[in-house]
């Protein structure tokens, strides 16, 4: 069958199946289209960047917008194998639909590309279309390449980014069915059962549609599979394959603590598995770039300063991070912390962590100078007085050095406000079911 006619036969087939044949959760990101802007999605695999798109194309519909005028291409149908190719055209794309529609050339039409990445010079083609025709144009994408800063320099600023994460604490109780805000005890006790479960399930939407739980580690293992061997390994042509997985392995046990390059360099050399500290920093900046794993520095003006310390790492979901690790006693607190983290993540992008003058840590420093934020996480503050005694000073501390009134505490269930009498400064100690709804 000619390119054409193929095209031809997926864009009608497509248009024929427009609406979703599952239900659709939405999301509680609002993405704003930008007049000649390319609205691109980005984030891990799985995520629900394809479901977001199909979550528009109905809102179209509904809206009034004729099928004839929505233009929904998948480019991993293998299919259009053709436009993979070097010496391929994707202006074959818009020529085909407008072949079948020529009447829209004066019309608004939108097109959404799906695993863009697999056609050729794409990035031309999206700009071409773009300032060629009347259009609004959404794009999806899986590789490395879509995922991080090149995608800037391929659309040269004719396009509007937007990040997916896996399911917030809200999207899940809405996915699930449940009330997200609590009105009364029902409505708290549902929320609280919510919370237990998407402390366990996570937030990977298709994590919801296994038929068993216990399918649950096979599935996180191959989608990190999945993003070390299709986005970083076939992408960038990496030379020790071997040594990046266990880094991955590694990190996936690391989650919510410290970590330093060298201490990865002896720890991969002491396997067998050696790597230098230029490659381990570069293999860490691509994970980050595929959204698999995010690094947190230590909150300093001076660049220096966060070079020479540690850092923080935390993983784009708490519960397949969990899939990688050894489960222990003190996992309750560190899937709690990444919990926060990736809740602070879809809000603000720079995060840090605070070490006091005493050197005591603090989990989260975060926002402005004019407005921050001192956070801690802990499981329960009640396991022992010293635990208690511990969290506090430290955020005294901290609130001391930097000239604050209040901080937080995020625990499992805990809730309370403890007022230093001589200061007046207030920790609120506040359960992860009410401060994740709050954001």
């Amino acid at each position: 069958m000619a390119m054409n006619d193929m095209l031809r036969l997926i864009i009608a087939q497509q248009q024929k199946n427009l609406r979703s044949q599952f239900p659709i959760i939405p999301r509680d990101m609002e993405i704003l289209p930008v007049p000649r802007k390319a609205t691109v999605i980005i984030g891990i695999r799985r995520s629900g960047k394809s479901t977001w798109q199909h979550e528009k194309i109905e809102f179209l519909l509904d809206d009034g917008v004729a099928a004839e005028n929505i233009c929904y291409i998948d480019f991993s149908d293998d299919r259009l194998d053709f436009l993979r190719l070097e010496d391929s055209d994707p202006a074959v794309i818009t020529d085909t639909y407008y072949g079948m529609y020529p009447q829209n050339h004066e019309q608004r039409v939108y097109f959404f590309f799906d695993e863009i990445q697999y056609v050729n010079r794409w990035a031309q083609f999206i700009n071409r279309i773009q300032t060629t025709e009347s259009c609004e144009v959404y794009i999806t994408g899986s590789s490395a390449k879509l995922l991080s800063k090149e995608i800037a320099t391929e659309l040269g600023g004719r396009t509007f980014t937007w990040e997916m994460f896996p399911f917030s604490f809200s999207e899940f109780l809405r996915a699930h069915g449940k009330p997200q805000a609590i009105t009364d005890i029902a409505s708290r006790d549902a929320i609280l059962s919510g919370c237990n479960s998407y402390i366990e399930m996570g937030g990977m939407p298709e994590r919801m549609i296994l038929p068993k739980d216990s399918m649950a580690p096979i599935y996180f293992q191959n989608l990190v599979h999945d993003v070390i061997s299709r986005d970083i390994l076939l992408r960038y042509n990496i030379k020790h394959p071997v040594q990046l997985k266990r880094l991955v392995h590694i990190l996936m046990n690391s989650y919510s603590r410290l970590i330093t390059v060298n201490k990865l360099k002896q720890r991969l050399a002491g396997e067998r598995n050696r790597l230098s500290p230029e490659l381990i920093s570069d293999y860490i900046e691509k994970l980050v770039d595929c959204y698999l794993i995010f690094t947190v520095p230590i909150r300093s003006y001076s660049s220096a300063v966060q070079s020479v310390n540690p850092k923080k790492v935390y993983c784009v979901d708490h519960a397949l991070v969990q899939a990688f690790s050894r489960s222990t006693s003190e996992n309750s607190g560190l899937v709690l912390e990444n919990m926060v983290y990736m809740a602070l993540r879809r809000s603000i992008e720079h995060i840090f962590y605070y070490k006091t003058s005493q050197g005591d840590e603090i989990d989260f420093a975060v926002g402005p100078d004019s407005d921050i934020q001192l956070i801690q996480v802990s499981w329960s503050l009640n396991t022992d007085d010293r635990t208690r005694e511990r969290e506090l000073s430290s955020l005294f501390d901290g609130m001391e050095e930097l000239g604050l009134q209040e901080s937080w505490i995020i625990t499992a269930y805990e809730e309370e406000d403890f007022t230093d009498e001589e200061t007046g400064r207030i920790i609120h100690i506040v359960p992860a079911y009410s401060w994740l709804l709050q954001l």
